[in-house]
């Protein structure tokens, strides 16, 4: 198995903070790390499952490369999980949702909405984002909090979208998914 952890991050000390955590959680395991605009069809065919990590609250350039990661994600057979603006990227390219202003700072009660592989029951979640997905067209919900979307997952293939870091607080959800 190999994976590939993609950056939405403009600035190196954001990829510190979002992109490195996951990287670390996967230790050992075989992964490479690239930026979004350094990927094309032909390098994410040489790998197995995709992470879209997330990036700042300030941060928004990955919103104007949803064209780019449609043409990228689409042909993608293998499983895809996004983080944060991940979850903006693949619930916009894959279910048409749409964003919402809803800052959300902090750890947050989660509940779990619908059976899913990457974790179970009431948790807390360390979210950090200006917005939200509402109206996820293609996409099941499975986890909520008390004001947004948690987490979603594609009805019919195996891509999920998070709205909380799991390298904060829930690193088994980076390693549930990997058992995907």
């Amino acid at each position: 198995m190999k994976a590939l952890l993609i950056s939405t991050c403009t600035h190196a000390l954001s990829d510190k903070e979002f992109v490195l955590p996951i990287s670390n959680i996967l230790n050992e395991k075989n992964h490479d790390i690239l930026h979004f605009e350094n990927c094309n069809k032909e390098i994410l065919s040489k790998y197995d499952k995709i992470i879209i990590c997330g990036t700042s609250m300030q941060d928004f350039r990955y919103s104007d490369s949803f064209p780019l990661f449609n043409d990228l994600l689409n042909e993608f057979n293998g499983p895809i999980l996004g983080i944060c603006s991940g979850m903006h990227i693949l619930v916009s390219i894959f279910g048409m949702s749409d964003l919402i202003a809803k800052i959300e700072v902090g750890l947050i009660e989660v509940n779990t909405s619908a059976s899913n592989k990457l974790f179970e029951g009431k948790f807390q979640a360390y979210n950090l984002h200006n917005y939200s997905v509402e109206g996820c067209e293609n996409f099941s919900i499975i986890a909520r909090s008390k004001n947004s979307i948690q987490a979603v997952k594609h009805e019919d293939r195996e891509i999920y979208g998070i709205s909380f870091h799991p390298e904060v607080r829930n690193e088994a959800v980076i390693s549930n998914f990997l058992k995907i």
